[in-house]
């Protein structure tokens, strides 16, 4: 079964920063991402915001803040938010910044 995501955007606010118990790091932050995409022959504005976690040491992740364009991929799963409302969220395997 396939679940791989390609996306990119601008980081919305300021990443969080956190250790696990265990001592895994995370870092997470939400990537708005606007473009033109081609749908039935048809140009369609395309938005969304994407909440991204990236688990693990990745030197990357401290260059990252708010207003940071990226590339991130990896694969998608849903999270449940406080609220008990389902939410899709980016894990992030890879992870470029764009200049």
């Amino acid at each position: 079964m396939s679940n791989r995501l390609e996306l990119s955007g601008l980081v919305l606010k300021t990443p969080i920063r956190k250790l696990s118990p265990n001592g895994i790091s995370h870092c997470q932050f939400y990537l708005e991402h606007v473009s033109e995409q081609i749908e039935a022959e048809l140009p369609r504005q395309s938005w969304c915001v994407m909440p991204v976690i990236v688990t693990g040491q990745n030197e990357l992740t401290h260059s990252i803040k708010k207003g940071s364009k990226v590339l991130v991929s990896g694969f998608i799963s849903t999270h449940n938010k406080r609220s008990n409302i389902p939410q899709l969220v980016l894990h992030a395997c890879e992870i470029k910044l764009i200049v």
